[in-house]
């Protein structure tokens, strides 16, 4: 009989709406045990000890490690602190899934990156749509040629002001989601941006944005966010030379909708629905929570020594690109994201 392997022990660091999500997951992960969870407000602590009486709450990150053998850590801290947190984690020798943005700078989140190679340890961004099953489904449609070759894609992410702490306007809050989904469907960097932006309800942060994004293939890329919608929306289209994949992040739907192949021979319907229709398909998959699926995927990295599957740099990369939305929408002129030049400091 096999002997089951160790489990990896962990902690989570930032107890906000993020971090408790987490703790979550892993405590109900099979293989792990979260032991440890940090955060300075005492309150945070007192929920997270009644909720999970397994788990140690302590104050700090220095505390929590003198307590504790710990293997892995995960960042959910707000955005200024980032790179802290997860620098004192890599420096004692843990893996690390960080909360996107990764840090409020590219150098930042580069210089990040550096240090968890040094170390040869997983340092996996938390760009959490790159697990929703639909997702998943689509790179493999798309890696099969069912639309052929990709010329457009667009993103709707809509929803009401979410009026909570810490939130630095929708480009890094939410854009970052689908510009990293953007270029893992197409495996291509952003050469350049053209954004125009809004603070319709917030006077220190964008709450809208239109964004068009430019890739190296000749892909692109269309950007709808804000946070005045009264309903809540997450959709992504690809159209390609043969049809178009249509996704639900929230429902996880997946579609196809093939180019007409069938014409429409009735003059009075045709000028309504146009000439021609193709098949439209709507793919079974089995739909699973995305924080979930990305946590089995880091841990399957930790225990096989294998690579993150969001890397350290894929964050820089939407982060930089998130910024270089901003910078266009003040300047109101093309912007090259930042990421394809800076090296780390």
């Amino acid at each position: 009989m096999t002997n089951s392997p160790p489990a990896l022990r962990g902690v989570v660091v930032g107890l906000g709406v993020m971090g408790s999500l987490h703790a979550r997951v892993l405590s109900s992960l099979p293989g792990v045990d979260l032991v440890a969870a940090v955060d300075p407000s005492e309150e945070r602590r007192q929920d997270a000890a009644a909720t999970y009486a397994h788990v140690r709450s302590h104050a700090t990150l220095a505390e929590a490690l003198a307590a504790h053998e710990v293997d892995f850590a995960a960042v959910a801290v707000p955005v200024e602190h980032l790179p802290t947190a997860a620098g004192e984690a890599l420096d004692a020798g843990l893996h690390v899934l960080v909360e996107k943005p990764t840090a409020p700078t590219e150098e930042q989140a580069l210089a990040l990156a550096a240090r968890a190679e040094e170390r040869a340890l997983v340092l996996c961004v938390g760009h959490v749509e790159r697990f929703n099953p639909a997702v998943r489904l689509m790179k493999r449609k798309l890696d099969e040629g069912v639309v052929g070759r990709v010329i457009q894609m667009q993103a709707r992410r809509l929803s009401p002001f979410p009026n909570r702490d810490a939130m630095k306007g929708v480009a890094l809050d939410l854009a970052t989601h689908d510009i990293d989904v953007m270029r893992y469907l197409t495996g291509s960097d952003v050469s350049r941006v053209y954004a125009e932006t809004e603070q319709r309800l917030d006077g220190e942060r964008e709450d809208m944005l239109c964004a068009t994004m430019r890739f190296d293939d000749g892909t692109t890329g269309l950007l709808d966010v804000n946070w005045l919608t009264p309903t809540k929306v997450r959709q992504l289209s690809v159209t390609g030379e043969q049809g178009m994949l249509t996704v639900d992040y929230l429902t996880q739907e997946l579609r196809f909708h093939e180019h007409p192949t069938r014409a429409t021979r009735w003059d009075t319907l045709a000028s309504l629905r146009g000439g021609g229709e193709g098949d439209m398909v709507r793919y079974a998959l089995e739909r699973r929570e995305p924080l979930r699926v990305e946590w089995e995927s880091f841990l399957d990295a930790v225990r096989d020594g294998g690579v993150a599957p969001v890397t350290a740099r894929d964050g820089a990369a939407a982060l930089s690109t998130a910024r270089a939305i901003q910078r266009s929408g003040s300047t109101h002129e093309v912007v090259v994201p930042a990421y394809r030049s800076v090296a780390a400091g």
